[in-house]
């Protein structure tokens, strides 16, 4: 096709593309103040809606949506990990209206004190970063000498991401990892029924479409886009070439290199490694060899390739990105049986040996990288990280493939 003609597909009356821009072209309060980044005023914001004395009419309904977000994430996991157990139906039935919400006490995000129900619930929010080390170990510290078990207290440790991370395993033990996604839906629900001032409403829906636009994965806006790429490739390829303010970090220098990470990769492990759907913000690859094994492809909502389990790096912060595999979304009793062979042959999956509904992220670590180490020389850093990940890649590649075959 003619680039000219695919560039007009593309950007004259398509209503997919419309849609997209529509949904970006919008006023935003909290993009004018430059808060989308800025995770303090996401915890200052958080806890004025969570606080049920603060005038904005929603009483302790906010409050009761987090912790109903938090019940059902709680309910994923084993149940002698953590003491208190609390469900669904126990946050529908306690009493929120005189909890107090503390901001920064003792350097813990949010704390909310609920005397009437003897709970304390501890909050840590991460936007872009990543938590420091020792952090989370102590913060649990500080709760369980200030609110004694022994006293009748129980204690809620939630560690809120936009990707629903496990805590570190070092002093994590006892944080319910929490998506945002899921506090989000959960806020929603709380506009949707007319609670609070209309004011107070209009502006928690502001923050909510903000969290979907920058942080969030949007659905909708997720299939319109999958539609997108595939009716107009050409087109976007030409446009992202030509991108006039490209970001030239590690990161974007992997994006643009994937193929030879790919290839490092393979050549580190023995396995022909490939890219897969990727964008700016997540990088995916596949070992080409499992793409044999049983109901391997049959992913639901993941990739076009429809893999089940994918090799993914993901930035954390300015100086760090994610590494490991997800087992993405598809018929449960198939994604158990992947899961249970790693299990069985002791390989790394999750801190807790579960696996969650939608993605299931496996031998996760972390890559530290700096662009400003080795004599500012930005190829140092990138360089440094292809190394780590052929490491990666030796370790867990010819690790995983052995337990797969159990499946053949």
């Amino acid at each position: 096709m003619n680039i000219g003609n695919a560039l007009e597909a593309l950007l004259v009356a398509n209503p997919d593309f419309e849609a997209i821009e529509k949904s970006r072209d919008v006023f935003c309060p909290f993009e004018a103040i430059g808060m989308v980044r800025q995770e303090i005023r996401h915890g200052h914001y958080l806890a004025y809606c969570l606080d049920p004395q603060r005038p904005h009419g929603f009483g302790s309904e906010c409050l009761r949506a987090l912790m109903r977000a938090a019940s059902y994430a709680r309910r994923d996991l084993p149940t002698n990990e953590f003491r208190g157990d609390i469900t669904p139906l126990d946050v529908h039935l306690m009493d929120f209206e005189k909890a107090q919400i503390r901001r920064e006490w003792c350097k813990i995000d949010l704390l909310a004190v609920v005397n009437e129900e003897r709970l304390v619930v501890a909050i840590e929010l991460k936007i872009d970063a990543s938590e420091h080390s020792g952090q989370l170990g102590r913060y649990r510290q500080l709760v369980e000498e200030q609110w004694p078990v022994d006293r009748g207290w129980r204690h809620l440790f939630l560690y809120l991401t936009k990707s629903g991370n496990d805590a570190s395993e070092d002093d994590g033990e006892g944080w319910v990892p929490l998506h945002l996604q899921a506090v989000a839906a959960e806020l929603e629900s709380v506009v949707q029924r007319q609670h609070g001032a209309p004011e107070a409403r209009i502006l928690l829906q502001s923050y909510l479409s903000m969290l979907r636009r920058h942080h969030l994965r949007d659905d909708n806006l997720e299939t319109l886009a999958a539609r997108i790429w595939s009716q107009h490739k050409e087109a976007l390829e030409f446009l992202m070439e030509r991108r006039p303010d490209g970001d030239d970090g590690v990161f974007a220098q992997l994006y643009d290199n994937r193929e030879e990470a790919a290839t490092r990769m393979a050549e580190a492990c023995g396995f022909d490694i490939v890219a897969d759907d990727s964008s700016k913000s997540i990088i995916r690859f596949a070992v080409r060899k499992w793409d044999g094994l049983p109901h391997f492809l049959t992913a639901q909502d993941y990739t076009s390739s429809k893999r089940l389990i994918l090799l993914e790096l993901q930035r954390n912060g300015d100086k760090q990105l994610l590494c490991r595999f997800v087992l993405g979304r598809g018929d449960q009793d198939v994604r158990m049986r992947y899961l249970q062979a790693l299990n069985d042959a002791g390989q790394p999956t999750t801190r807790r040996n579960v696996i969650k509904l939608v993605w299931t992220r496996l031998a996760t670590r972390s890559i530290s990288f700096s662009e400003d180490d080795e004599g500012d020389d930005p190829a140092g850093s990138y360089d440094r990280v292809l190394r780590t990940l052929e490491a990666y890649a030796r370790e867990i590649v010819r690790g995983y493939d052995e337990a797969f075959g159990a499946l053949r």
